[in-house]
């Protein structure tokens, strides 16, 4: 029987909610202590699309527009935006073992929902099987800190995008104040065996995974590429995400993911409330710690 999301319509093959409690639940369970059922719920949330298109919507229109997700995972971001916005949408998402079953499981639940699953590619971001200016939208999340070389799939993006597109991708912080794969806290992540030493010597877990990551991922590592990248293409930097991160911590605050919700949603509460004039927010911002960042950038004629 499949998992349907009735505030949606999407179909959600109980096959597809299996690969990703099997894969990606499994791999997470000791890193972040989500049992990997939550975990999948989680990553298979709908929701999520829909919010993601609506901050993606404040910079573009979207309907009819053609996109292209890097990392595409499961596919539920293409399945919503497709079915219910009417985007042109792809996905390139690279095939594997472990937890990166994405690409297998993606293509199961587009077909599910009467997409054509080869609107899925098997690939990585470093080099994109497109030619050039073939997309109106490029957007990502949470995919950049577990490339090999960040730098190349920016240039990629940028390669297959059209002039006069967007370029979206959110992505954490590391000079923030928050772990999302470990679901801990940290300090700012400004020398990369920190991060592995921390959640090992603070939070007794395994840091294998935490020197995967590419640490040097953050606000000033986004301006420096993007400069560097305009060097090639004539590039607009619209945002980093700064003003969602004020919006969000002035007003009643929530989270993408239900699984930082619940770490972190008792200490957002206390912060809001001695939060008078967002100066905590401003503070946050100025120390370059906003949390996420959505490196938002339009590639100009």
């Amino acid at each position: 029987m499949p998992v349907v999301a009735t505030s949606s319509g999407i179909i959600v093959p109980a096959e597809v909610f299996q690969i990703a409690e099997q894969s990606v639940g499994a791999f997470f369970e000791p890193i972040n202590k989500m049992d990997r059922r939550s975990a999948a719920a989680d990553f298979l949330d709908l929701s999520k699309s829909f919010k993601r298109a609506g901050i993606l919507s404040r910079y573009t229109a979207i309907e009819g527009r053609k996109l292209l997700e890097i990392g595409s995972g499961f596919g539920t971001n293409l399945a919503v935006w497709i079915n219910h916005f009417h985007v042109d949408a792809y996905g390139a998402e690279p095939g594997g073992e472990g937890f990166n079953q994405g690409f297998i499981a993606s293509r199961k639940l587009l077909a599910a929902n009467g997409i054509d699953p080869e609107r899925v590619v098997d690939s990585a971001g470093e080099s994109l099987p497109f030619p050039d200016a073939s997309f109106d939208i490029v957007y990502s999340a949470n995919v950049l800190e577990h490339t090999d070389n960040p730098e190349r799939v920016l240039s990629e993006a940028l390669r297959v995008l059209r002039p006069g597109g967007l370029l979206h991708m959110e992505m954490p912080n590391f000079l923030s104040y928050f772990e999302g794969h470990y679901m801990v806290v940290q300090p700012p992540i400004f020398w990369k065996p920190l991060l592995a030493w921390w959640v090992k010597l603070v939070f007794r877990r395994d840091p294998a995974f935490a020197r995967t990551l590419q640490t040097k991922v953050n606000p000033i590592w986004c301006r420096r590429t993007v400069k560097a990248l305009s060097g090639t293409y004539r590039l607009e930097l619209i945002s980093l995400g700064e003003d969602l991160f004020l919006e969000r911590l002035s007003e009643p605050f929530q989270f993408e993911m239900l699984r930082v919700a619940g770490r972190l949603g008792s200490l957002i509460a206390a912060i809001q409330k001695i939060n008078r004039w967002n100066w905590i927010g401003r503070l946050i911002v100025a120390a370059q710690g906003h949390y996420p960042i959505y490196l938002t950038l339009r590639k100009q004629a």
